[in-house]
């Protein structure tokens, strides 16, 4: 993924590292959310800790497994 020093967004591909590695989703709007289809609700927890953020930032947010984080790899639209 391309890091354009672009801000996270509905609508931005995004890609993610944790400890189990590197995952890319969209970041839609709720009635859009597929995880199947790799989009993420705006709304949902890992969703609202993204938005405004950019690549190279560490973002923290709470899951139903408790307190989860994931560092951005890349921002693209």
């Amino acid at each position: 993924m391309i890091d354009s020093g672009e801000t996270v967004r509905v609508g931005s591909r995004v890609c993610v590292r944790d400890g189990d590695g590197e995952v890319a989703f969209s970041i839609v709007h709720p009635v859009e959310a597929d995880v199947a289809e790799e989009r993420v609700s705006a709304d949902s927890p890992l969703g609202r800790a993204l938005l405004g953020r950019r690549a190279g930032d560490e973002v923290r947010f709470r899951a139903p497994g408790g307190v989860l984080s994931v560092t951005i790899v890349g921002v693209n639209g």
